[in-house]
């Protein structure tokens, strides 16, 4: 029988700020007040964040934070910060028009079922229905163009909603996934998703369609931003194994790279004869300036972390940044000196006693070299994590993941291995775990644990523990070397690939199924690859978490694994939030949920 387990309203925290700072930090690490250390986690946990900075009209700049438990749409007018206004639900994007009309994208308990509104004195509807992607304003700010599924579940189509009639008009049908990124006197620039590894940047204009990147094999072509004169710059990885800055001739769709490195560039911006960008360097970000004419490049001067958002106007640069002991915050960078605009509350935490994470790489089952971060506590680790990052196409960088930090903060040593499959090692990297090799990622995890043991970091068995993806390669771990962890800890993971790839949202399968393998060609290796069918071996106690309302991972997939662990006697917990989806959106069920996955955790190594 499926029973599912609601944990009950956190306690209120100790106001007096002081009292986890300094040597208590230690003795709580020690063990030795389990009060001090239940109250530490909580404030670890409710750690606010700040992201995604934009200027707007007047000077105002507006951003992201979770201040209020949810996340919403504050401003800094150069004396204060304050909400926008509030909007029930979170606020997951949002865009500035020329003439300061604010849209933003909404969904309800996590859902990302994005609703599009205009923000003021009340919401206006902009478009409601399917899931919406918000893309740019005209240069004039009289139109506003985005994707959506609202006319086809699997289909982002090109729309544009007119400020002054009120109305929505579709401008193209577009298949699978795309995303409206720029809307110049050139025309509307809209990014095309092959699979989440290969893209094509197209040019809308005149009511019709110029695809602006053709390119044989695998690319990514991506951000493209008009800078005049009939050039366009993106990000791009065509021809090469990391993304680089280019520049394209509209007139004769000639391009060059402007920026080309031996690691991935992130993100980047544009102003005057100014390029500003971030690069992935070994996990953090290195914020540069280039003069684009002379090529002429130098560092800023930005705190050590990973760079979340980048926008350049005006001679200012502003960008979130994301540091394990500082957490998510705003930054300005202007007249040659960064300063910190948001200091986001942290209730009494002692983030900046948390240490930077060491690099290591160790040599996996076939000798392959796989980059790892270890975050250790200060002091004697009372046990060791293996933690596992989702994607498959993502990366463990050092930025500040509150269950990472609260398990560090708990005295546990957190070991997170970039297995094959991961970015930022190159586009060959990002392959070497399709289809039937992903067993090959799954011995990269077994792997690492036994590398912890034999290099003494890990003295006793460690627990894994993952979200998404991270959560399915959990559950293969625990099955296909029981004895080697403690437990396990699966958030919002995949149990049958054959179901997930049924269930999951119709926009999102044949990018699933371009990583997984596909239902018609491939159903017996995904069955022989999914951890529902080597279930029986799984020995070690397992907590589930998953939102109710998760649509990329449908809650299935839980109910699945818990039925199955219980039929056959094994240890399961199973935490279901109702008003969550694929992401814990909401602060107090941050706390709730992760305070008792640390709990169990401490409870097994």
């Amino acid at each position: 029988m499926w029973v599912d387990f609601r944990v009950g309203r956190a306690a209120g925290v100790c106001g007096v700020l002081a009292f986890c700072r300094g040597g208590l930090l230690l003795k709580y690490i020690t063990g030795r007040d389990v009060g001090v250390m239940e109250l530490l986690v909580r404030r670890v946990l409710s750690v606010r964040s700040a992201t995604a900075p934009r200027l707007g009209a007047g000077g105002l700049v507006f951003y992201l934070s979770d201040v209020t438990g949810v996340q919403q749409l504050w401003f800094f007018d150069g004396s204060r910060h304050d909400v926008y206004a509030p909007v029930e639900g979170r606020v997951g994007d949002y865009r500035v028009s020329k003439d300061g009309v604010v849209a933003v994208a909404v969904d309800r308990d996590g859902d990302e079922r994005w609703r599009l509104y205009l923000l003021g004195d009340d919401l206006r509807e902009v478009s409601t229905e399917g899931v919406n992607s918000l893309g740019v304003w005209s240069p004039d700010g009289s139109a506003l163009a985005f994707t959506s599924t609202r006319d086809s579940p699997s289909d982002f189509h090109l729309y544009v909603y007119r400020r002054g009639e009120g109305r929505v008009e579709r401008l193209a049908e577009l298949g699978g996934i795309n995303v409206v990124e720029g809307w110049s006197e050139a025309g509307i620039f809209v990014t095309h998703y092959e699979t989440n590894l290969d893209s094509t940047i197209y040019l809308f204009r005149g009511g019709e369609l110029r695809e602006l990147t053709k390119h044989s094999g695998e690319a990514l072509n991506f951000s493209p931003r008009y800078v005049g004169g009939g050039k366009v710059l993106f990000l791009t990885n065509a021809d090469w194994e990391y993304v680089g800055v280019a520049q394209m001739d509209l007139a004769t769709g000639s391009w060059k790279y402007l920026v080309q490195l031996d690691r991935d560039v992130e993100r980047f911006d544009v102003w005057g004869n100014y390029l500003v960008f971030s690069v992935n360097e070994e996990g953090r970000s290195g914020l540069y300036q280039m003069h684009i004419p002379s090529g002429l490049t130098y560092k800023l001067p930005a705190p050590a972390g990973v760079a979340t958002h980048l926008e350049y106007r005006d001679g200012v640069v502003l960008f979130s940044l994301s540091a394990v002991n500082k957490g998510h915050e705003v930054y300005v960078y202007k007249d040659g000196a960064v300063r910190q605009l948001t200091r986001s509350p942290r209730f009494g935490a002692p983030l900046e006693q948390i240490p930077e994470p060491r690099s290591v790489w160790y040599p996996s089952f076939d000798g392959r070299k796989i980059q790892a971060n270890i975050y250790a506590p200060p002091g004697e680790p009372r046990g060791v994590v293996v933690y596992l990052h989702g994607g498959p196409e993502s990366q463990d960088r050092p930025e500040f993941k509150p269950l990472v930090a609260a398990l560090v903060s708990a005295g546990l040593l957190v070991a997170a291995p970039n297995y094959r499959g991961s970015t930022g090692f190159g586009k060959s990297f990002v392959h070497l775990d399709d289809v039937e090799r992903r067993w090959d990622a799954v011995r990269d995890v077994e792997a690492f644990a036994k590398w912890l043991q034999g290099e003494g970091i890990a003295r006793g068995r460690p627990c894994v523990a993952g979200g998404s993806y991270g959560g399915y390669l959990t559950l293969m771990a625990l099955a296909t070397a029981p004895d080697l962890w403690a437990c396990g800890v699966e958030m919002v993971g995949i149990f049958n690939l054959v179901s997930f790839l049924e269930r999951t949202a119709a926009w999102r399968r044949r990018y699933r199924e371009a990583e997984y393998g596909s239902l018609d060609k491939h159903r017996d290796v995904l069955v022989q690859l999914s951890p529902a069918t080597h279930v029986d071996k799984i020995r070690a106690p397992l907590m589930v978490v998953h939102g109710a309302n998760d649509i990329r991972v449908p809650v299935y997939e839980a109910e699945q694994l818990v039925q199955r662990l219980r039929e056959l006697g094994r240890e399961a917990k199973a935490l279901i939030l109702p008003d969550e989806g694929h992401v814990i959106t909401k602060v107090e069920n941050r706390v709730k949920v992760y305070t008792e996955v640390i709990k169990f955790i401490l409870q097994h190594v």
